[in-house]
């Protein structure tokens, strides 16, 4: 017979110590506060030892505790993706993605056709918000496409979907198209600001030696509206060329670069998933369909 304490608190302890924290855990479980706790006890009364340091308003694990929190972590990697690939709906090759407004509208919808087109038999369920998902909490999605690296979780794997150049780009009107500009010419201009874009003005004026201009500057918290409003002819935006594509090979937008110009060069996307879910088909499918339209090499792993 197996010696195992109760798979309850087992349960319990994990996802405490994933979240660091016992109401977290019960939220996540559908339990008490004060049942979380009473499980832990348990389980550390059955090993002998301290699993977590219990302060007033939070909990960290103790050394044993980090080495159980990861034995746990591969342990019921394996049993979640056993049960799910029993599951009706991994036969059924559904594959829900969320992923920042963004690029959901300037990147992922206008290519989505031909992944459906190449792929017939999985259903993608696209989901967005600002705020990156909790695939711990969320187990109805299988891949975040996080903008801007999240922090490590266990069991989550995290890749970069590869670098992006983030360039100051502006509508033609703007500009003289035969005059050649200069990084300290962009101080004429009303400069754009996309408020959560890795890479600010400040940033951009630094590495190009020059002072922040002292103008106020209009701001915005979506890139596809900094992008819209250099379209409009409002200013100068410095976003991503990944979220221009359109517009600059339309003609809407256009670079401004040359050789006095430093390349700000981010990686700014990373896909998130399970680590139990690697190898499943449709994320497996999914996955090297991103890497293939964004021209980067399918990273090692699955």
């Amino acid at each position: 017979m197996r010696q195992l304490p109760s798979f309850f608190s087992l349960r319990a302890f994990e996802s405490a110590a994933r979240h660091e924290s016992f109401t977290r855990a019960a939220q996540e479980l559908h339990q008490t506060t004060s049942a979380i706790s009473h499980q832990v006890r348990a389980l550390e009364a059955w090993l002998g030892t301290a699993l977590f340091l219990r302060q007033t308003r939070c909990v960290s694990l103790t050394p044993p505790g980090r080495r159980l929190l990861e034995q746990l972590t591969a342990g019921f990697d394996l049993i979640e993706k056993a049960c799910g690939d029993l599951r009706p709906r991994a036969q059924a090759r559904v594959l829900s993605v969320h992923c920042a407004p963004s690029f959901a509208s300037k990147w992922l919808g206008p290519r989505l056709g031909q992944f459906m087109q190449a792929h017939p038999a999985i259903t993608v369920h696209i989901s967005s918000s600002a705020e990156p998902a909790d695939l711990h909490r969320d187990g109805t999605l299988d891949l975040d496409i996080a903008y801007g690296a999240p922090p490590p979780r266990p069991g989550i794997v995290v890749e970069s979907l590869g670098a992006e150049a983030v360039l100051p780009m502006c509508s033609p009107r703007l500009i003289e198209p035969a005059r050649s500009l200069a990084p300290a010419d962009l101080a004429r201009f009303t400069l754009i600001d996309s408020k959560l874009n890795p890479v600010q003005w400040a940033d951009w004026c630094a590495a190009n030696g020059l002072a922040l201009p002292a103008c106020a500057r209009p701001s915005f918290d979506r890139g596809s509206l900094a992008i819209a409003a250099a379209v409009d002819g409002l200013g100068i935006a410095l976003e991503s060329r990944r979220f221009a594509e359109r517009e600059l090979a339309t003609g809407a937008l256009v670079v401004l670069d040359g050789p006095a110009f430093q390349a700000m060069v981010r990686d700014t996307h990373f896909l998130c998933y399970r680590r139990a879910d690697q190898g499943s088909p449709g994320l497996t499918a999914f996955r090297d369909w991103l890497y293939g339209q964004a021209g980067v090499a399918v990273p090692t792993g699955l």
